[in-house]
This record gives structure tokens, C-alpha cells and sequence, in this order.
């Protein structure tokens, strides 16, 4: 009997011994998603592609207005421009945050996901370094409006099972990522995978990607300059010494994919299309307006028109002559008591000037995030600073010439000819490096013409450089008492669902609402 027992005993051990080598795989779910059977170069397409199209609301309606660029009569709604009264306003005031975070689709999520797993894979060399780089243009963006944010434990509750993630300082952050800028360009080496169809932007062109890279490390440096010049001046050293975008074709932007509009306008794109359009649309500033008027600067008739009809393209007029900039901070109520209102004209709104949706509403239109015109206009005043060598005069012609053509790329309606380029810049010359403050507030200012419809940056210089000297609204209930608004407010359940972290980070950044400046805006 024990001899029966011991035989069976055996032949068990035997045969849970010989399926051992199998079991582990007779237990993998085929249809998993592994490192080792998934090429992250698809998560990087939609990656790149969520960074620009998941987040227009929190651009549009609260740094666009901020700003100046554009204004409205409406308080209240969900596409009606908070920022133009500093008012709060729960989903756009939160969705950049949500949409970089977002556990499935965000931006940051898809990216931390590329760089995991493509990391010390020879394979994927270029891919994970493009990623490093990319993860700069989403955070940069996040952490200039908001502060201090998750970072280095962001999106990493499957990885590391970290589901609340601390708030790291705005300086940790940004000394990372021109890090990262440094190590991750110099390392892209042409002669591996290139990632042709998975890049979007550049196609995988080395060359460029090195220029973008270098080029960003140039627009996180001079972000410093206010609160540490010393370290601002080696930054833009090393992005000028690497090399940066040299034309319009290196700008970096993302275009829309569905020119059609079906899927555009039932996810992210109607906020880009209801604000040219509606009952209560956003409209171009007066103070935009009347500066590029006052220049006589010729993408004025480009960039702006009259729709006398809201719903009626045709009825487009975009003859500077006949069209005037909507005052900020106004509604329907207070608006017949201010000068530029003409009771006879048709409408309120409509009798101001609109975005010309020709060039700027095209559902499969570029979204811009970093131009040549920008990175010229950067180089003219560190030029002023003594922090590079050339000529300030020249960097400030090169800025307003390649921000005049970049309209080009929007549609070629809006080509500019080069003579009304030479006779902008010969009617407003550079004002010279004898008086620095002058100096920065002409190109500072242009910069903020040439990020027309790019909100976050064009807020993050505004608030950096001070230029252009804008009048805050004081509506009333607004969230900084009439003061120009510095940053968003976190979201409202991060209190709850972080709240040891989102209350260390309060405790150090100072009061989580619109008068508390981020770190490089000391």
C-alpha cells in the first residue's frame, strides 16, 4: 500500500516537474499588452497628438483672454471665455490639468508610457529620447499655469503603484526638464530607427527634432530669467551654442486630422469652432486690435473679420477699416455705456471683430506650440542681455518676419507679401539696445502678437516679461479682486483625492487661487 502511494506521489511530482518550463506561459493572457509584444511607438502618435487637442478649453477661455487677445460679453457657459473677468469656472479652468493626467488618454500618461517601455531598448533609441524631450512641452505648459504639480511620480500608479502622487516644487521641475533637453537632443543619433510614421510632427527628421529640442531648452531658459538670471543666461547659452529653429519649417505644430469635422467636433475640436461662432462667441480684444491697427501691421486683415451674420461665412469683412477690437470685461448689460458701443449696428457682439475662421477655425488646421518667429524674438533680447553674440536688430527682424509667414502654414489665403513685411519693419524699426526696458517691452510685445492663439505661452511671457503692459479688468466677483491673474487654481477634487500632497504644496507655492504667483514669476 505504501509502495502504491510513493509510485503516485512520484509520477505527480514527475509530471508538475516536467510542465513547469510551460506553466508560466499557459498562464499569460494572449491578448495582454507587454513591453515585449507592443511597439510604444503607437502610443506616441496619440500622445503627441493629445497635447495639442485635449486641452483648447483651459487656452481658450481662461490664457487667451488673460491676455488680451480675446474678449467676450458672456460670464458664464461653458466656451464663453472666463478669462476675460477673471471669473472661475469649474471644467475650463481644470481641463488642461485633466486632460494631461487623464488615466487612459492624457498626454502625459501616453508619454510616461513610451518612455517606460522603451527604455533601455537599443530599438527604440530615437523614440525614447524624442519622448524625454516631448514630456517637456506637455509639463512646461501645465506647470506654467498652475505651479507646483505631480512630475516625478506622475502617471505612475500601474509602474510603481503610486496613486497619490506628491507636488514637486515649479524650480525641481523645470531643472529636470532642461535636463532632460540637454542629455535626451544631444543623444537622437540619425543613423538609427528614425519612427518615419509614428512622429507626426517631424516625420522623424533628426535634425529638426535636435533644432525643437534645443529650441525649447532656449524658451525654458529665458522662463527663468526674471527669477534666476544666472541660470536663465547658461540655458540660453547652451540652446544658442546647440543650435535652434533656423526657418517657418522648422515650427512645431500638430494639424487637426478630420477635415470633415465628425469626429473633431464630438471630442476636442469644438471649442476651437464655438469660439468663432454661436450666440455669445469669443471676440478679438480691443487692446489686440487697436495695437496691430495702430502699427499698421498687416496681419490685422488676415487674422480678424466682421460677421455681421454669426452662422454666415459669406458675410465675412475683413477690411481693417471697418472693424474694431471688443473691449475686455464688459457684458450685455454694461456694454451700451461704453464708447466703442454703436447702437445702430446689428447685434451686440457681432458688430466687433471675430478670429477669421478662413484661416484659424479649420477643423484640420494647425494647432502651433513653438515657432521660428517665437524662438527669433527670444534670441533679440537675450541678445540685449549680453547673454549671446549677434546682432539684436537682426534676431528682432528675423522674429516678425517668420511670425508674419507662419500665417502662411495656417492657410495660404493668409500669405503676407514680403514688401508688406519690408514695410512693417521699415515703419517700426528696432528701437536699439541703448534702452534695454524699451527694447524688451517692443519685442516682448511682438511676441505676444506672434502667439496669437497660442494662450499658454503667450500668458507665461506676459506674466515673465511684462509686456505688454496690459489694463486688468475688475469685474465684479472676480477671483483676484482686479489684479492681473497669475495662475489657475488646482482642481477642485485634489483636495480630496491628494490632500496631504495638495496641502504641502499650498503650505509651500502660498493660497491656491488666481493672485499666487508660480516660482519663475517671483
Amino acid at each position: 500500500m505504501k509502495k502504491s502511494i510513493y509510485i503516485v506521489f512520484t509520477g505527480c511530482l514527475f509530471f508538475l516537474s516536467a510542465c513547469d518550463n510551460g506553466f508560466e506561459d499557459l498562464n499569460k493572457d494572449p491578448n495582454a499588452v507587454t513591453a515585449d509584444r507592443f511597439n510604444p511607438a503607437y502610443l506616441f502618435t496619440t500622445g503627441q497628438y493629445n497635447t495639442a487637442k485635449g486641452d483648447e478649453a483651459t487656452s481658450l477661455n481662461y490664457a487667451e483672454p488673460f491676455v488680451q487677445h480675446m474678449a467676450t460679453l458672456s460670464n458664464v457657459g461653458i466656451f464663453d471665455f472666463q478669462g476675460d473677468k477673471y471669473v472661475y469656472h469649474k471644467g475650463n479652468n481644470e481641463a488642461m490639468w485633466k486632460g494631461t493626467y487623464n488615466a487612459i488618454a492624457g498626454s502625459s500618461k501616453l508619454i510616461e508610457d513610451v518612455i517606460t517601455l522603451s527604455k533601455d531598448k537599443p530599438q527604440y533609441h530615437n523614440l525614447y529620447h524624442m519622448a524625454r524631450i516631448w514630456k517637456t512641452v506637455i509639463f512646461h505648459r501645465l506647470t506654467d499655469m498652475y505651479g507646483d504639480l505631480p512630475y516625478f511620480e506622475a502617471n505612475q500608479g500601474y509602474y510603481q503603484q503610486i496613486y497619490k502622487p506628491k507636488y514637486d516644487p515649479q524650480k525641481d521641475i523645470y531643472a529636470h526638464m532642461l535636463s532632460e533637453l540637454e542629455d535626451a537632443t544631444a543623444k537622437l543619433d540619425a543613423s538609427k530607427t528614425l519612427y518615419t510614421s509614428s512622429d507626426i510632427v517631424y516625420a522623424g527628421n533628426i535634425a529638426k527634432w535636435k533644432r525643437f529640442g534645443y529650441s525649447m531648452m532656449l524658451r525654458l531658459g529665458m522662463r527663468m530669467s526674471k527669477v534666476d538670471p544666472a541660470a536663465a543666461e547658461s540655458w540660453v547659452k547652451k540652446a544658442f551654442a546647440g543650435g535652434v529653429f533656423t526657418a517657418i519649417d522648422d515650427n512645431l505644430f500638430i494639424k487637426g486630422t478630420d477635415k470633415a469635422g465628425t469626429q473633431e467636433v464630438l471630442t476636442n475640436g469644438q471649442s476651437w469652432t464655438l469660439s468663432v461662432s454661436g450666440r455669445s462667441p469669443g471676440k478679438i480684444a480691443k487692446t489686440f486690435f487697436d495695437y496691430m491697427k495702430s502699427h499698421n501691421d498687416p496681419r490685422l486683415k488676415y487674422t480678424v473679420a466682421v460677421y455681421t451674420d454669426p452662422t454666415n461665412v459669406a458675410t465675412k469683412n475683413t477690411d481693417p477699416a471697418v472693424q474694431k477690437g471688443m473691449p475686455n470685461g464688459l457684458d450685455r448689460i454694461t456694454l451700451p455705456k461704453d464708447p466703442s458701443y454703436n447702437p445702430t449696428a446689428p447685434g451686440q457682439e457681432h458688430q466687433f471683430s471675430g478670429v477669421n475662421r478662413d484661416v484659424f477655425a479649420k477643423l484640420d488646421g494647425p494647432r502651433m506650440l513653438l515657432t521660428y518667429g517665437e524662438v527669433q524674438l527670444l534670441l533679440a533680447e537675450a541678445a540685449v542681455r549680453g547673454w549671446i553674440p549677434g546682432d539684436a536688430a537682426q534676431f528682432y527682424r528675423n522674429g516678425v518676419t517668420g511670425a508674419m509667414k507662419t500665417l502662411q502654414q495656417y492657410d495660404v489665403s493668409a500669405t503676407i507679401p514680403d514688401a508688406d513685411i519690408t514695410a512693417y519693419l521699415t515703419a517700426n524699426p528696432f528701437v536699439g539696445v541703448a534702452d534695454k526696458e524699451k527694447a524688451f517691452e517692443q519685442i516682448n510685445s511682438e511676441y505676444w502678437v506672434a502667439t496669437f492663439l497660442n494662450g499658454y505661452e503667450s500668458y507665461a511671457n506676459v506674466r515673465r516679461s511684462g509686456y505688454p503692459k496690459l489694463t486688468p479688468v475688475n469685474y465684479p466677483d472676480n477671483e483676484t479682486g482686479g489684479t492681473y491673474p497669475r495662475r489657475l487654481r488646482y482642481p477642485d477634487d485634489e483636495p480630496v483625492l491628494n490632500a496631504a500632497n495638495y496641502n504641502a504644496a499650498v503650505a509651500r507655492q502660498g493660497a491656491d487661487n488666481y493672485k499666487t504667483r508660480v516660482w519663475w514669476d517671483k
